[in-house]
């Protein structure tokens, strides 16, 4: 394989991960049809990652570690700033590639110069149970892309994502500022440049933790204020998405019985300004963004998607 010249650069951003990394390294490596170079960025890990990544012996791998903590933004920018190649695919380190995860997106942004991003759809293992996620096989435009990310109406998960390097530096890589909710942020920017392609085929596999799952629940409200200080049009222009997306957090809290979360959360929301101390307005506003997002699920409505309801601009 010639590795002087590769056609489309990996990113794998790993802390902490050493149980996980072989994994997920191994399924780069078994991608045989496509010229990659693999980037992994140790994030000043401290549980035996850098002495495992230093034992590595393969011309493809290039290993750097960072000397503090970036988060996963940082980490991920490292990497985007190291590619040679002129696509970039990102890699969470405890997940991993099926076959075709670098090929499919590859030929797809070939087939259309238009395109700025591809996401694929997943294999996903809830405490090691599978489920095929599935996304449709539609292409967007910029700005139906933007508001598809948006609304929140198309799964991302970095280790989905696929872009040109070149549009993924001139909007400044992923958000340094955030650690939850990066991924969306990010193709939210890069959507003005492009448009974005979803790849049906089951590209590759995400699995859980329930550590991390309590952790994710638990920082949930934190993120979501850090996310809409990042994207302030949540407030000016679509106060009704903003609302929603805080009354789910919420919502998770009253049936999880984390009612101590509940209140905290409440205040820190009110606080940002996203919910009022309206419960009923609140629950209206809820109502009506569910039923707006249940109505465009489906590919069909997906593909015809134009921007917001006029009631919510």
């Amino acid at each position: 394989m010639n590795v002087s010249e590769p056609e489309i650069s990996v990113v794998i951003a790993t802390y902490n991960r050493a149980g996980t990394l072989p994994r997920a390294v191994a399924s780069v490596l078994a991608q045989d049809d496509a010229n990659f170079e693999l980037i992994i960025i140790d994030d000043a890990s401290s549980d035996g990652t850098t002495a495992w990544l230093n034992a590595l012996n393969d011309p493809r791998i290039v290993a750097r570690r960072a000397q503090q903590n970036l988060g996963p933004s940082g980490a991920r920018n490292f990497g985007l700033e190291l590619a040679r190649a002129p696509v970039v695919a990102f890699l969470d380190s405890d997940d991993a590639y099926l076959p075709h995860r670098l090929s499919a997106p590859l030929a797809a942004l070939k087939a259309d110069t238009t395109l700025v991003c591809t996401l694929s759809s997943a294999r996903k293992y809830d405490r090691g149970v599978p489920r095929d996620a599935r996304i449709p096989d539609l292409a967007f435009k910029p700005a139906a892309f933007g508001w598809a990310l948006t609304c929140d109406l198309i799964p991302v998960e970095a280790t989905s994502i696929t872009v040109r390097r070149e549009a993924a530096l001139s909007v400044g890589g992923f958000c340094n500022a955030l650690r939850l909710t990066e991924d969306r942020e990010f193709l939210i920017r890069l959507s003005r440049l492009g448009g974005g392609r979803l790849l049906p085929d089951v590209l590759w596999e995400k699995f859980w933790s329930s550590e991390g799952l309590s952790a994710e629940w638990n920082k949930a409200a934190a993120g979501l204020v850090a996310y809409v200080r990042q994207r302030p049009e949540y407030l000016s222009r679509y106060p009704k998405l903003a609302s929603y997306l805080a009354t789910k957090i919420l919502v998770g809290h009253v049936r999880d019985r984390h009612y101590g979360a509940l209140l905290r959360d409440f205040n820190l929301l009110h606080a940002a300004g996203i919910v009022s101390a309206n419960p009923l307005r609140e629950i209206r506003t809820h109502r009506e963004v569910k039923h707006y997002r249940r109505a465009m699920s489906g590919a069909n409505a997906l593909a015809g998607i134009q921007g917001p309801p006029e009631s919510w601009r």
